[in-house]
């Protein structure tokens, strides 16, 4: 069997659209734009997933945010973040990340896994009424 030659061509390995383009990121301190390395941006996706590995989700969810700043096309950038967003108990902010993912690539099985979240949503709005209600009927 023959060995298939490499592709050719510019590969992300994040999936992003943006692949080819240079990444820009909005700069806090000037108020302007300035490019952010790939280097920098391979950084701050490699930080956001160790934060969210030893569990620092609030820190991982800032992290995420700066790379899609910099990607905002970046369909994993988003379903991480989802992820991230629902151990921190924000479901309706996970369910908007993923929901943006399925945007973006509706063939990125881990976006729609996290539609789930829209279950849970409504879990938690049905405790809250009962709650309400039981309350009011003292």
């Amino acid at each position: 069997m023959e060995k298939q030659a490499p592709l050719k061509g510019k590969f992300s390995i994040f999936g992003s659209r943006t692949a080819g383009r240079p990444i820009r990121c909005v700069g806090v301190d000037d108020g302007g734009r300035y490019g952010l390395s790939k280097a920098d941006f391979m950084e701050k996706v490699q930080q956001s997933n160790e934060a969210c590995q030893r569990g620092d989700f609030q820190a991982a969810v800032h992290l995420y945010s700066e790379a899609l700043q910099a990607d905002p096309q970046n369909c994993i950038l988003y379903s991480n973040r989802s992820a991230a967003l629902l151990k921190m108990g924000q479901h309706q902010a996970a369910l908007d990340d993923a929901e943006k993912a399925c945007e973006l690539n509706p063939k990125w099985p881990k976006a729609g896994v996290r539609f789930p979240v829209r279950a849970l949503i409504g879990k938690a709005e049905a405790r809250t009424g009962s709650l309400l209600l039981y309350g009011d009927a003292r």
